[in-house]
């Protein structure tokens, strides 16, 4: 199996484990899980667009694991936030 075959079917697995978990109710859409999730599977499927480049999947996949990190990066800023109110209140 090439290695490009084998990526694709490590990102399917992120996205779905990602999306099922958000569908069940196990996580939302602030977790780190989730969010993690949809950057490493988007990030497997831009490298898989690569080599035959598809434009159109490039191009989703990019954006896509760009938006996960920045929905890490919300989380993280959200965090220190509270963290700080925190340690001020106390």
């Amino acid at each position: 199996m090439p290695a490009s075959a084998t990526i694709s079917i490590i990102g399917a697995v992120f996205f779905l484990a990602g999306f099922g978990a958000l569908n069940i109710g196990w996580v939302t859409s602030k977790s780190y899980s989730y969010q993690i999730a949809n950057f490493l599977g988007a990030a497997c499927f831009t490298y898989t667009a690569i080599k035959p480049f598809n434009p159109g999947l490039f191009i989703t996949e990019a954006i896509w694991a760009l938006l996960g990190v920045y929905g890490i990066w919300v989380i993280v800023k959200t965090s220190r936030a509270r963290e700080a109110d925190r340690r001020a209140s106390a």
